[in-house]
This record gives structure tokens, sequence and C-alpha cells, in this order.
């Protein structure tokens, strides 16, 4: 049903403070327009966005999310983020991750678990969100066409796949004491925007009809958007 994860919104404080981190440890460039920053990543754009009044949605706080790398990319960003944070690392399988914060609180992965391509980031290919009801969000968003592939051992966490992967977690700390992202804002491309938006009409807090776009805000505050391919 949804084809590819648009965009993802991140709430920062000071937006000249957090564009100078992406650019400056993760060489992204940017695209700014009044109070958003925009990096495009593979097939998503990353925007950092000031709150500013009557910004709704105000994009996530506290996400964690995870940008792909390749191989050959990892070791590099390990020696060189090596020098300026404490870095995590954790292995999954043959796949490997590093986390660090930014200066927000947003919990950043680069991993080789994504699309593998020659940039040094090759995009987005998980995002975490904070639910109250694990069982209830689960199946809002498999109405949307996610699938169950791993759930925690004790049942407070569930990871879906589709055009991103989504990691549902009741409130915690995860690795690298990440939490899950509230009020997150994310963008989905789909052949059906009308279509996405009446899978989960029934359970949504809001649904808005755009210009040329569907928002839907889901039973935990997060926004999403369904755009035409």
């Amino acid at each position: 049903m949804l084809s590819v994860l648009d965009s993802l919104a991140l709430e920062v404080q000071f937006l000249d403070r957090a564009a100078d981190f992406y650019e400056t440890h993760l060489e992204l460039q940017d695209d700014r327009d009044g109070h958003e920053v925009a990096y495009e990543v593979g097939d998503t754009t990353v925007v950092l966005r000031e709150p500013h009044p009557g910004g709704v949605p105000r994009g996530g706080l506290h996400v964690h999310y995870a940008f792909s790398t390749t191989e050959d990319y990892y070791a590099e960003w390990r020696d060189r983020l090596g020098e300026d944070f404490d870095l995590s690392e954790f292995q999954f399988g043959t796949a490997r991750s590093l986390y660090f914060d930014d200066p927000d609180g947003h919990c950043v992965e680069i991993g080789t678990g994504g699309a593998d391509g020659d940039e040094p980031l090759t995009g987005v290919f998980e995002v975490v969100l904070e639910v109250e009801s694990l069982a209830d969000a689960e199946s809002f968003y498999r109405d949307l066409g996610f699938a169950v592939s791993d759930r925690g051992d004790e049942r407070r966490r569930v990871r879906l796949t589709g055009p991103v992967d989504l990691e549902l977690w009741e409130p915690q700390l995860g690795i690298a004491d990440a939490r899950g992202g509230v009020h997150a804002d994310l963008a989905f491309r789909t052949s059906d925007p009308d279509a996405a938006a009446t899978a989960v009409r029934d359970r949504a807090c809001s649904v808005t009809d755009l210009d040329d776009a569907v928002r839907v805000r889901d039973p935990d505050g997060h926004y999403l958007t369904f755009k035409p391919d």
C-alpha cells in the first residue's frame, strides 16, 4: 500500500546548531527554508524543524532513526565519528550499527542493514515510535501494509517491515539508551492516498485532506502524510 518513506521530520531547539551538527559530522548538504532545513538522503528527506506558532505537525522529539550505509563506508564512519563521539556499536547477524546522539536528543544510527549505494549515506531504513498500546499500534500499522518481522523478548516492542522498518516501543530505553519518538512526522508515497487513509480512518485521531495528499494522526499522536507516487 505504501511504497517509500518520503520524509522524516525532527524537531530541534536551535536550527543553526542542529544544521551545523548534520553538515559537519554527517556531511549532508542543506536546503534551507525559514524554520526548516531539509537533507536528501536516498529516497527520503530528513527535515530539521524549529517549533514555531501554528507549526503542526511539529516534527518528532527524541526520535531514534537509522541511516543506511555500505560496508566500505561503515568503517570510515566508525573511525571518523569515533574521534568526536563515544559511539555505541552493535552487531545484528551480519549487519552492524553505530549509535550516537545529536544535540537535540535524537539517537542517530548508521547501519549496514539498509539499501546499498555509492553515497556515504544511502537512505533511512528504520524509525522507532513510542506507543501506548503495542497491540493497537501494531494493528493500525498492519492495516497500512506493514508486516511483523520481530518481537521483543518481553513483548514490549515489535518490529514491522514495510517501505521503512518501524519499531513500535512501549515507553522504555533501548540500545544506546535511545527512546521511541513522540509526535513523529512521517510522509509516505503511495499509489492511492485516499485508500491508505480509509484503511485506518476508524481509529485515527484526525484525517485531513491536503492539496495533493491526506494527513492522518494515529492514536499515539504521530502524523502520517500520504502523498501520491
